[in-house]
């Protein structure tokens, strides 16, 4: 199986190649080939609306990666289905390789989040990785906040995240970075770590966004994180401004609002030395944004 994604914009493929740096590992064979079984996860999910109800039509795992099944319990929008990945290894270790593909139909809507934080464990040889593409249908909605990821000391990480949107598709993601285990006082002892997020429209793209921190980083990390140690990014896209934005208050926060270029949603950048204050306001971001999107509110969540 191939361990990038089986895309088919070969103009785009800048947005799947690992950065350069993870080049030198990725020569390094583990001691079960990437490749193996057990080291190549693969989730297919795919949404489609009937009526006032959006289903998990399709769904295909390969272990490592398990999805619980689509619950309903949103008293809001009870045809909204809640879907949980789920990693049974407990973390991520040397040459796994994530592949998730997502695909929601013309005026679907969902809701996707992981069961635990995602922890990128110390790495001695090549590097993991996960690759995300989603592809929004017309009209459809989705929500998707990860739990925070976790970089171990001495881990090389890399995660592409691309969004197809099409005319009317809307979405909030968001996800929190975290750059060690900070009670364990662990902090920018990893060997690499970058994540790209890309939204296109038409194939065309309207965001990229991307970042790569080194170890060497640690040194100006206070630079860097404007002496805060988590970072929560955030990005709406509706296709224009909403005009909720000025509902985004940020409190004891770090933080900022920018547009997307063409004016096709908003960024969020924010900063804490409190993971529970970032999540606190992941959720009250998902609040706005579900109110100005569905005109509706959000139920408290739920991991089971």
């Amino acid at each position: 199986m191939s361990q990038e994604p089986g895309h088919g914009d070969q103009a785009l493929a800048g947005f799947w190649a690992a950065p350069s740096p993870f080049r030198k590992y990725g020569e390094e064979e583990t001691r079960v080939s990437t490749g193996s079984a057990g080291k190549v996860a693969v989730a297919r999910l795919s949404f489609e609306r009937f009526d006032e109800k959006t289903y998990l039509h399709g769904l295909y795992t390969q272990t490592p990666a398990r999805v619980l099944r689509a619950l309903y319990y949103d008293p809001f929008l009870p045809g909204l289905p809640y879907v949980i990945f789920v990693n049974p290894t407990g973390g991520i270790v040397q040459g796994d390789r994530y592949e998730y593909r997502i695909a929601l139909g013309e005026g679907a809507e969902a809701f996707i989040t992981d069961s635990m934080a995602t922890k990128i464990y110390r790495m001695d040889l090549n590097y993991a990785s996960r690759h995300t593409e989603v592809s929004l249908g017309k009209g459809c909605r989705l929500e998707y906040l990860p739990r925070e990821t976790i970089a171990f000391a001495g881990s090389r990480w890399y995660q592409n995240t691309v969004f197809r949107a099409s005319e009317g598709s809307r979405l909030l993601f968001s996800e929190i970075f975290c750059p060690g285990r900070i009670a364990s006082e662990e902090s920018w002892d990893f060997t690499l770590h970058a994540s790209r997020v890309v939204i296109l429209e038409d194939g065309d793209p309207v965001l990229v966004d991307s970042s790569l921190y080194t170890g060497e980083d640690k040194a100006r990390s206070g630079i860097l994180f404007g002496n805060r140690t988590f970072l929560l990014s955030a990005y709406w896209y509706s296709g224009k401004v909403p005009s909720s934005k000025g509902k985004i208050e940020f409190g004891d926060l770090y933080g900022g609002v920018s547009e997307m270029p063409g004016r096709k949603g908003l960024v969020v950048k924010a900063l804490s030395d409190r993971l529970e204050d970032l999540k606190a306001f992941q959720l009250g971001l998902w609040e706005i944004f579900r109110k100005e999107e569905a005109g509706t509110g959000v139920p408290s969540l739920r991991m089971y």
